[in-house]
């Protein structure tokens, strides 16, 4: 059986634990992650400036390749949202029916990306309005599964975030 391959999204000011907790959690549990930058550089820092390589850039990455993408939050979500080769993988994934996982301000993605009407999220309490506004029910959930949709509101919720995008792929979590 083939590994599943995991886009993680990557770009400056990223929070490090939401990409680095998603990024060996697959790795342990026998998922093939990349990193999938904007284009903008090969090299990302993270909020607490760690540095991350890009595997690839997100205009080279194409959905029927992967089986899931992970939007990590922090500042990066302002960045990667301004990026049209991001909003279309983000969006080809969630058409083919592919699993799309956001955490914290990664909400921003989905709301630019247009893929929130009618659906149920959370997200970090600061982006609240902006999902609702997007045509999304709020809850205030350590994760929000709304089919293929995964969504949690900050690092403290990684665990349950990474078990629903575990049991999504259907890759045992322990």
């Amino acid at each position: 059986m083939p590994r599943p391959r995991v886009a993680i999204l990557v770009e400056d000011l990223y929070q490090d634990l939401e990409v680095w907790y998603p990024y060996y959690r697959l790795q342990e549990a026998g998922g093939e992650p990349l990193f999938v930058g904007t284009g903008s550089k090969t090299e990302y820092k993270g909020k607490y400036g760690y540095p991350v390589t890009a595997t690839c850039r997100a205009a080279d990455v194409r959905a029927t390749d992967l089986a899931a993408i992970v939007v990590p939050g922090g500042f990066a979500p302002d960045l990667l949202r301004r990026s049209p080769a991001v909003l279309q993988l983000v969006k080809d994934m969630d058409q083919q029916g592919k699993v799309v996982a956001a955490i914290c301000h990664a909400g921003w993605v989905l709301v630019s990306a247009g893929i929130l009407r009618g659906r149920t999220v959370t997200g970090f309490s600061a982006i609240k309005d902006d999902l609702v506004n997007a045509g999304a029910t709020y809850v205030d959930r350590d994760v929000v599964r709304d089919g293929h949709l995964i969504t949690s509101r900050q690092p403290d919720d990684l665990p349950a975030f990474m078990r629903a995008i575990l049991e999504a792929l259907a890759i045992p979590s322990a």
